[in-house]
């Protein structure tokens, strides 16, 4: 459906392989910047699936991410997101808060609607 809002929400504990380490930071077990892009676009998947004709998936093309807070492992973030659809393009504000309601992470992320088949097609997995 075009042009209405489209939200999601989702919470999860943050793991060791959500952590910094796993990207070579060593000894620092809070969340990483790319966990944080993992997890909102899980969000944004997910939220978005119902809303798509059936072949149609979609994927991120843009994202601007400030990460503003580190989170420790054991904590439970959140992560919320609103998406506008125009055409084949949806436009994403997102929030991530800690479990005290800091907010940890927050941008903006530009998601396109493609065909499955042509996009495989592409790289020859059809």
């Amino acid at each position: 459906m075009e042009g209405h809002t489209i939200e999601g929400r989702d919470s999860r504990v943050v793991e060791e392989d959500d952590c910094a380490v796993r990207w070579g930071n060593e000894g620092l077990y809070v969340l990483s910047t790319p966990a944080i892009l993992g997890g909102m676009e899980r969000v944004c998947v997910a939220a978005i699936a119902a809303e798509l004709e059936p072949g149609e998936m979609t994927v991120g093309v843009d994202v601007h991410l400030e990460h503003l807070a580190p989170t420790p492992m054991g904590d439970t973030v959140t992560y919320d997101v609103v998406m506008k659809r125009h055409g084949r393009g949806i436009d994403v504000d997102f929030t991530v808060t800690d479990a005290g309601g800091v907010v940890v992470s927050r941008g903006t992320h530009r998601r396109a609607v493609i065909d499955k088949q042509r996009f495989l097609g592409k790289l020859g997995r059809a």
